[in-house]
């Protein structure tokens, strides 16, 4: 058992101000696609602009802060994570986009998120937005984040964006899967498979 839990960490400065600014400004260059998902209410549960990231060698040194930053968090909980990373998710959002309370779950590929990282990447320029952690109705869920923070936390608690008001707010968003289990199929062939709950 962990001697200790906590809903989610702050890894300050992460990103050096130079990096975070080149990370937003490169990458938001690339082809994006507007996300939005609408709720029963007529509102929207998530409205932004999402830019993929693959690993190249442009990129390679954002891969491998992220995977520093979760390897450090993951050294108290022992989370049996796998080595691949997937595409990172540059995120824009401007006035009045966010992405009301959720979990980083889902089906299929999404249910075998384990670990979320959120990196800042915006040096203020922009009122509103933010992000909180669910920890109750009466506590203050609110994160403090300053340009090149990463924060990180399991994927099965609840999060938000709050809408921004006005400018425009930049995160980098990773997501690290557990571990595939190895299984003979009755065929004697070697092949990756899944097993809920591992």
């Amino acid at each position: 058992m962990w001697d200790a839990f906590n809903y989610c960490e702050v890894f300050p400065g992460r990103f050096a101000r130079k990096n975070a600014c080149a990370s937003s400004h490169c990458i938001g260059k690339r082809r994006h696609q507007r996300s939005v998902m609408p709720q029963g209410d007529g509102g929207v549960i998530r409205d932004s602009h999402l830019f993929w990231v693959p690993r190249t060698s442009e990129t390679e040194w954002i891969f491998e802060r992220i995977r520093d930053v979760a390897t450090l968090y993951n050294s108290r909980y022992g989370f049996a994570l796998f080595e691949q990373m997937g595409q990172l998710q540059l995120t824009r959002y401007t006035k009045d986009q966010l992405y009301d309370w959720h979990m980083d779950l889902g089906a299929g590929e999404m249910s075998l998120r384990k670990v979320s990282i959120v990196v800042e990447l915006a040096a203020g320029g922009y009122d509103g937005g933010g992000i909180e952690v669910f920890y109750g109705e009466k506590t203050s869920n609110r994160i403090a984040l300053g340009q090149g923070d990463a924060l990180i936390f399991p994927s099965f608690i609840m999060h938000r964006a709050l809408p921004v008001q006005s400018g425009t707010r930049w995160t980098l968003v990773s997501w690290l899967d557990r571990t595939p289990i190895l299984q003979i199929k009755p065929n004697s062939t070697w092949q990756l498979t899944t097993r809920a709950g591992s």
